[in-house]
């Protein structure tokens, strides 16, 4: 017997026969696709298992963020957080966001829980984000908590004073000075000044007596939209419940007047001595003697000439359009929302632009100092506004017997020189008349008396 497997093994070996290659192709075919599937199956276990750990690393980083807050003594410290931390080779962000709810179910929009009631409760929402090994989609857990002050932060006697201060653009400011002191209502001195505002733009005043008191901010370069480098509200408390105020106040930014907005660039035009240049936000009018202003960095409009409620030609947009003249939309309140006139060109700079009216002027006589005084007073039908009290610009340096570009606010002028020897304007219209590089207005002179109208040719 075992030399017939003997000779079975060697004629086994001795023979020629084989696999063919395409057999052999076959065979690799196939085992390459079981083995990347099975090389697939493991990644992908090895994934998700790195994905569950990572889930539950950003779990525990969460409760512990959780944790530190409820271990807080003091909750008005709660404030919005971000900050990273690596569990082994994994990156996390983590994320703490606060707001107050007050004692009538109210969730505050706001973190400083300016709204109606008792501020009860401040809830804390931590989230923990990370990028998953298996797709660039971040991924996140989180985790929300409601914490109460250790002690009623109003009681039945007393009340709270909340005080938030926004940006421009909305945000916190932070590291803002608040000083509370009574003036009415049975109102008295803190027994714990309010501390500075935290990175939420908020500060608070607790166990507060009823009354009315005085509520002024302050930091360094920061104004309100008026200009007030320290503003100040009153603010108003009832037993167990809060008074609230959001102040608007930030950096403020030097705007520099120039050149008039509808003036061709390369041409210039002499602008009066002692021009003043309004501001206007959403309402908000700001009226500077000089040609730079520190202003709040909103979109300004910017206006030539001291806009008042009595004083309304200076601005275009309060020329009638029934007679269908149109203010030019490429100037003045542009469907986007901008202001061509008002642009920062840094942070704390920024330059303005005006339309004016444009005209030439020749004077007669030897005088040099050309005198524009406003003519209209009052409102006429379907044109000037009218500004009042009639004011008087002066234009010195003026080149007699030859024509010169001035720029004034929009209204209607007479135009005088100074002196009484051969100073005098001449009345033919030769000597004022529009400029050709200017656009955007109308003019029409009437001896030594020219109307500026900012209004376009009729649009129909």
């Amino acid at each position: 017997m075992l030399l017939r497997i003997v000779d079975r093994l060697r004629a086994a070996r001795e023979s020629e026969e084989g696999f063919t290659i395409i057999e052999v192709m076959v065979a690799m075919t196939i085992f390459a696709m079981i083995a990347a599937g099975v090389a697939a199956g493991i990644v992908s276990t090895l994934y998700l298992t790195q994905d569950n750990r990572s889930r539950e690393a950003a779990l525990n980083l969460a409760n512990q963020a959780i944790d530190l807050a409820r271990s807080t003594k003091d909750v008005f410290t709660l404030d919005d957080d971000t900050s990273s931390q690596n569990v082994g080779n994994q990156s996390f962000t983590i994320k703490q966001t606060t707001n107050w709810i007050n004692s009538d179910g109210t969730d505050t929009p706001n973190s400083c829980g300016a709204g109606s009631g008792v501020l009860a409760y401040k809830r804390v929402s931590v989230t923990v984000s990370w990028t998953s090994g298996t797709s660039p989609r971040q991924k996140s857990v989180v985790l929300d908590t409601l914490i109460s002050p250790s002690s009623a932060v109003s009681s039945a006697n007393a009340s709270t004073i909340v005080i938030g201060v926004r940006t421009a653009n909305g945000g916190p400011n932070s590291g803002v000075a608040v000083t509370i002191t009574p003036v009415s209502g049975g109102a008295s001195s803190l027994a714990n000044p309010p501390a500075a505002t935290d990175s939420n733009g908020c500060s608070y005043a607790v166990g507060v007596t009823p009354g009315t008191y005085r509520v002024t901010i302050s930091k360094a370069g920061n104004v309100d939209p008026l200009g007030a480098t320290a503003p100040y509200y009153s603010v108003a408390t009832v037993a167990g419940g809060v008074g609230n105020r959001t102040f608007l106040y930030g950096q403020a930014i030097t705007a520099t007047f120039g050149s008039p907005l509808n003036l061709k660039d390369g041409v210039t035009a002499k602008l009066p001595a002692s021009l003043p240049v309004s501001y206007e936000y959403n309402g908000i009018v700001n009226t500077f003697q000089t040609t730079t202003a520190t202003v709040f960095p909103y979109q300004w409009n910017v206006i030539a000439g001291g806009l008042t409620s009595t004083c309304t030609d200076v601005d275009p947009t309060n020329w009638p359009t029934s007679n269908k003249l149109a203010t030019s939309p490429n100037i003045f309140n542009a469907s986007d929302g901008t202001t061509p006139g008002f642009l920062p060109t840094t942070t704390l700079t920024a330059t303005a632009r005006a339309p004016m009216g444009i005209i030439d002027v020749k004077m007669g006589g030897i005088d040099t100092v050309l005198a524009a005084t406003v003519k209209n007073t009052s409102a006429v039908a379907g044109g000037d506004p009218g500004c009042s009290p009639s004011t008087t610009y002066y234009f010195t340096g003026m080149t007699p017997s030859k024509a010169t570009t001035i720029a004034l606010p929009f209204g209607t002028w007479t135009l005088r020189g100074t002196t009484a020897i051969g100073g005098l304007l001449s009345s033919d219209s030769q000597n004022v008349k529009a400029n050709p590089d200017a656009s955007n207005q109308v003019v029409s002179t009437s001896g030594n008396t020219v109307t500026l109208d900012p209004r376009s040719v009729p649009t129909s």
